[in-house]
């Protein structure tokens, strides 16, 4: 009947628009079925967000699910995924095919390489390393998103990314990442509330720098206190598991598990000092400072 047919097309419709506007509606209609925080990523419409994910808390998800989603629901767009090495760059691209392969409706692949996929609907994916020559290529990209981005140097971000988004109101750019010291654009971006920012962590903590690991607390708890700072954060599904984590801590170390798992910016294993020790003993020393004494203390002998 007319009005069967009708009918059914305008929820035809109606769920290719969902799809389109909704890049976890996408997701979860070709299987996935994504964490807590991964659906807060791909539900959001910010235009800048900030990842600061422990490993292998499932990252690779949301490098995969955007390019995808954005390829298919905007014909002849760019999605743009900058990864910090040649050998990353191999895995995402990979990422990318495994997921287009999950969805049966995808549009037809034209072209197929390591660095670039085009789509019959004229979209592009393409996946490059971390070399300012590279991110140089595209023009207006509507995704641009930066894996494992506090590897990728500050000249690739200031001088090949950031001027793509120049009179480009509609590109997303996502930085993905866990920490690498308190220094490059990541670091900064993930201090700086003009971003949409997410930490997600695992739920122990390396107990006075020793090789055990004790619970984080309540992740009600954790998560206001980081809502106070004006970042979401999340406990990890994938990092319960006490036994593998001590595991894990006992092979890295306390500072690196802190880093790799934790999500802490910590400083270079080869470093005396910390960052806040400085930064403590600067303030301090100034404030106990007695300037008149200066010029009445004796000459160091050397």
């Amino acid at each position: 009947m007319p009005g069967s047919n009708s009918l059914q097309i305008t929820r035809g419709e109606a769920a290719a628009l969902l799809h389109t506007l909704s890049p976890y509606r996408y997701v979860r209609s070709i299987g996935f079925r994504p964490y807590e925080w991964q659906e807060a990523v791909l539900r959001s419409p910010h235009k800048r967000k900030v990842v600061n994910g422990a490993r292998q808390a499932g990252k690779s998800t949301i490098v995969s699910a955007k390019p995808c989603h954005i390829a298919k629901h905007f014909p002849a767009s760019v999605s743009l995924i900058v990864a910090a090495t040649e050998q990353q760059a191999f895995y995402d691209m990979e990422k990318v095919k495994d997921f287009i392969a999950h969805d049966p409706g995808y549009p037809e692949i034209r072209r197929d390489s390591d660095r670039l996929v085009t789509l019959a609907n004229g979209s592009w994916i393409m996946v490059v390393p971390a070399t300012e020559k590279a991110a140089r290529g595209p023009s207006a990209p509507r995704l641009i998103l930066l894996d494992e981005a506090s590897r990728i140097e500050d000249i690739v971000y200031r001088s090949g990314i950031i001027p793509m988004l120049t009179d480009n109101p509609d590109c997303e750019l996502i930085s993905i990442s866990t920490p690498n010291g308190k220094e490059g654009f990541f670091f900064e971006s993930f201090g700086n509330p003009k971003w949409e920012r997410y930490e997600v962590r695992s739920p122990w903590d390396v107990v006075d720098l020793e090789f055990r690991l004790e619970p984080a607390g309540p992740e009600a708890g954790y998560r206001k206190q980081r809502a106070a700072q004006g970042i979401l954060g999340y406990y990890s599904p994938r990092h319960m598991n006490r036994e593998e984590q001590e595991f894990n801590l006992g092979e890295m170390g306390p500072m690196m598990y802190r880093q790799e798992y934790g999500v802490e910016f910590v400083e270079p294993g080869d470093q005396v000092f910390g960052y806040d020790d400085i930064e403590r003993m600067m303030n301090a020393g100034a404030a106990a400072m007695d300037l008149d004494a200066i010029g009445e203390a004796e000459p160091l002998t050397v």
